[in-house]
C-alpha cells in the first residue's frame, strides 16, 4: 500500500524493458514511480496529478523528448517541474537544446544506478520541502485570516456596544436642545474636529455647531462641509468631503441626512482638519450609523414637543371655550333683562341680539360635534349633484342674515362648477372659510370669492386683505385648536376648530384645501378643490313635489327638563297645536295611551325609562301608528 506522503516520479520511454529497469532502479527510494511509453501519455498523467520529477527519454517515435518538454512547458502549472533528459548519445547541440527547454540535467545511458538515484533523491527531497513550506505558508495564512476574522468580530462588537451606548445617550432626554448637544458631543472629538447639526422646521432651519480643541485650519473645510450638507439633503444620501490637495484623494468630512418616518429632519455633518487622519470606510460607516440613531432621537424629541403643544392647545381650548360660551350667554342674559323691563324698539333690538348670539352658540356646538364625529368616523355624507356657485350664494346670505358681513367689501366671480357632494356639508365648509376671512379682515377690507371649473376640479378660492399669517402660523393653520393670536386680550374669537373641520370635510369629499399668505399684514388665500362632476340632467317631465303642510295636531311632549318642555310646549301652542307635556317615560306612555296623540316628541335621554324604551312600548301598543319624533342633546 502506498504511503500518503509518497511523491510521484514520472518516467517516459518508448521501450518497455527500459521502463521496467528504471522502475526497479528507483524502487529503493520508496516513492511512487509512474511509467509511460510516449509523450502524449506523459501529458495526460501530468494533467491528472502532481509530480516531483520527470525522467524523459530524448529519442522516441512520434513525439521525441524535446517536443514533449516543449508542450509541458507551455502549461503554466507544469512549468516548474524538474525535467532530466536521458539519451544514449549526445553532443553539445542536443544538450544545449535540452537545457533551453528547462531541463535540470542531461544523463547519458546506460546510467550509473547510484548516480541516478542520488540525483532523483535530491529533487524528490526538494519537492517535499517545497510542499512542506507551502503547507506551512497556507497554515500561516489560515491562522492570519482567522485572527483577522476574530479581530474584525471584536471590532464589530466594540462598534455595536459603542453605538448602543450612543443611542441610549441620545434618547436619554426628550429636550431637543439637550439631545442636539449630546449628538455633537459624541461626534467631537472622537469622530472629528468639528461637527454641524442642522434641523429643518416650518419657520426656518436651526444650526448647532461644535468645535474641538484641535480645530485649527478647519474654516475652509467647514465651508466645504456646508456644501456637502446641502447635497446630502437634495440627494437623500450621505455625501463625502473629498480633499484632493495631496498626492492622493482622502475623505475629510461626512454629511448624513437625518431620515425618520419618511421625512428628512435635517442633516448631520462632521469633519477633520489636516492634522488628523482622514476617514476610512469603517469610520464613515460609524458616522452614518450615528446619524441614523441621531435621527430617531431627534424624531422622538419632535414628537414629544408636538404632544406638549397639543396638550397646551387643549388647555388653551378649555379656557377659550369658557370665554366663548360666556360671551353669548352674557349677551342673552342682558337682552332678557331688557325684555323684562321694556317693550317696543329696545325689545326688538334685544331679540335680535338673542337671536344672533344663539346662532353663534349653535354654530360652536355644531362644529364641536362634527369634529368629534369625523374623529370617530361616525359622519356620513348625503351626496347629490351640487353647484358650488349656488352654495356660495347661500353661504353669503347666511352670513349676511347674521350681520357678520358689515363693514367689508365682498366681491364674487362665479362660474357653474358642479360636484357630487353633501350640500349641507359644502355650505358648512364655505361658511367656515368665508367666516374665517371676515374674522381676520379689519373693517373696510375686501374679500374676493372666485368659483370656477379647472381641468378635473371644481375650485373655490377665497382671497382676503386681512392680517395674513406668519410662516409658523401657516404651517399650523388647519391644526385642531390652533390659534395664531395667543394673547389673553386677543381681539378675534373662536375655538380654533373651524379651519380644521373645513379641511376634514373637504377631504371626506375627496378634495383638498390649501392656505397661502405672504406674511403678516399681507392677507391670506384659501383654495378648495373638489373632484369635478357633470351637471345634473334636467327632469324632462318638469314634475315638482309640493311640500306637505301639517295642520292642527295633538302633540305630546315627553321631556324631563321643565324649562325646555315648557318653552317648546308654548312655542307649539302658539303655532296652533294642541300640546300636552309629560316629565318622564312612564307618565308619557300612560298619557299617550289615554290621549291618542298624532305626534309624540320624546327626549332620548330620559332618566329611568329612556326615550328608546318609551318608543318601543308605544310601537307595541295600540298607539303603534302614532308619529314619533326624537329629541337629543348628544352628538
Amino acid at each position: 500500500m502506498a504511503r500518503a506522503d509518497r511523491v510521484n516520479i514520472l518516467v517516459v520511454d518508448d521501450r518497455p524493458s527500459k521502463l521496467i529497469a528504471m522502475e526497479a532502479l528507483l524502487a529503493d527510494l520508496g516513492e511512487n514511480v509512474v511509467c509511460v511509453g510516449s509523450g502524449a501519455d506523459a501529458l495526460r498523467q501530468l494533467l491528472e496529478r502532481e509530480f516531483a520529477l520527470i525522467l524523459l527519454d530524448v529519442n522516441m517515435p512520434d513525439m521525441d523528448g524535446f517536443e514533449a518538454a516543449a508542450l509541458i512547458r507551455q502549461r503554466p502549472r507544469l512549468q516548474h517541474i524538474p525535467i532530466i533528459f536521458m539519451t544514449a548519445g549526445s553532443d553539445d547541440h542536443h544538450a544545449l537544446q535540452g537545457y533551453s527547454l528547462g531541463a535540470v540535467d542531461y544523463i547519458l545511458t546506460p546510467v550509473v544506478p547510484e548516480v541516478l538515484r542520488t540525483k532523483v533523491k535530491v529533487f524528490v527531497d526538494l519537492f517535499k520541502m517545497t510542499e512542506q513550506l507551502k503547507r506551512q505558508a497556507e497554515e500561516r495564512v489560515a491562522l492570519a485570516e482567522e485572527q483577522a476574522r476574530r479581530a474584525a468580530a471584536e471590532a464589530a462588537n466594540l462598534r455595536a456596544v459603542f453605538l448602543g451606548d450612543a443611542g441610549k445617550s441620545m434618547t436619554r432626554s426628550l429636550d431637543l436642545e439637550t439631545t442636539a448637544n449630546t449628538i455633537l458631543g459624541l461626534m467631537v472629538p472622537d469622530f472629528g474636529d468639528f461637527a454641524m447639526l442642522r434641523l429643518s422646521a416650518a419657520d426656518g432651519d436651526t444650526v448647532h455647531v461644535r468645535h474641538g480643541e484641535a480645530s485649527r485650519g478647519t474654516a475652509e473645510a467647514e465651508t466645504s462641509l456646508s456644501a456637502s450638507m446641502e447635497r446630502a439633503v437634495r440627494s437623500l444620501g450621505s455625501q463625502l468631503l473629498i480633499d484632493r490637495g495631496g498626492d492622493e484623494s482622502v475623505v475629510r468630512g461626512v454629511a448624513c441626512p437625518l431620515h425618520a418616518r419618511g421625512t428628512t429632519l435635517g442633516v448631520l455633518a462632521v469633519a477633520v482638519g489636516e492634522a488628523r487622519k482622514p476617514y476610512d470606510p469603517v469610520r464613515i460607516m460609524m458616522v452614518e450609523e450615528l446619524g441614523a440613531r441621531a435621527a430617531m432621537a431627534i424624531d422622538n424629541c419632535l414628537l414629544y414637543r408636538e404632544i406638549e403643544q397639543r396638550d397646551l392647545r387643549k388647555e388653551q381650548f378649555v379656557a377659550m371655550l369658557a370665554h366663548e360660551l360666556r360671551n353669548p350667554l352674557g349677551a342673552i342674559t342682558s337682552a332678557l333683562g331688557v325684555l323684562e323691563r321694556v317693550g317696543g324698539d329696545p325689545a326688538d333690538r334685544a331679540r335680535g341680539v338673542i337671536r344672533r348670539q344663539l346662532e353663534n352658540l349653535t354654530h360652536l356646538v355644531d362644529d364641536l360635534l362634527d369634529v368629534s364625529r369625523i374623529t370617530t368616523g361616525k359622519i356620513s355624507l348625503n351626496r347629490s349633484i351640487v353647484n358650488l356657485a349656488e352654495s356660495v350664494e347661500r353661504c353669503l346670505k347666511t352670513l349676511e342674515a347674521g350681520e357678520r358681513m358689515a363693514g367689508h367689501v365682498i366681491s364674487v366671480q362665479s362660474e357653474e362648477a358642479w360636484v357630487e357632494a353633501d350640500s349641507v356639508r359644502i355650505d358648512q365648509i364655505l361658511i367656515n372659510l368665508v367666516g374665517n376671512a371676515l374674522k381676520y379682515t379689519p373693517a373696510g377690507g375686501s374679500i374676493d370669492i372666485r368659483v370656477r371649473p379647472e381641468d378635473d376640479d371644481s375650485v373655490v378660492e377665497i382671497v382676503d386683505t386681512g392680517v395674513g399669517m406668519s410662516p409658523e402660523a401657516l404651517a399650523h393653520a388647519f391644526d385642531l385648536f390652533f390659534q395664531a393670536d395667543r394673547a389673553p386680550e386677543r381681539t378675534q374669537g373662536g375655538l380654533g376648530i373651524g379651519l380644521s373641520l373645513a379641511r376634514q370635510l373637504v377631504e371626506l369629499h375627496g378634495g383638498s384645501v390649501q392656505a397661502a399668505s405672504d406674511g403678516k399684514g399681507c392677507g391670506s388665500r384659501f383654495t378648495v378643490r373638489f373632484p369635478r362632476s357633470a351637471p345634473p340632467v334636467p327632469d324632462s317631465d318638469g314634475v315638482k313635489v309640493s311640500g306637505h303642510e301639517i295642520g292642527r295636531s295633538r302633540i305630546l311632549l315627553v321631556e324631563d327638563n321643565d324649562d325646555a318642555r315648557e318653552m317648546l310646549q308654548m312655542l307649539l301652542t302658539l303655532a296652533g297645536h294642541e300640546v300636552y307635556g309629560a316629565c318622564d317615560g312612564p307618565t308619557g306612555i300612560e298619557m299617550a295611551l289615554s290621549l291618542i296623540p298624532d305626534i309624540v316628541v320624546i327626549d332620548l335621554g330620559l332618566p329611568g325609562v329612556d326615550g328608546y324604551e318609551v318608543a318601543r312600548q308605544l310601537r307595541a301598543s295600540r298607539s303603534k301608528d302614532v308619529g314619533l319624533i326624537a329629541l337629543s342633546g348628544y352628538g
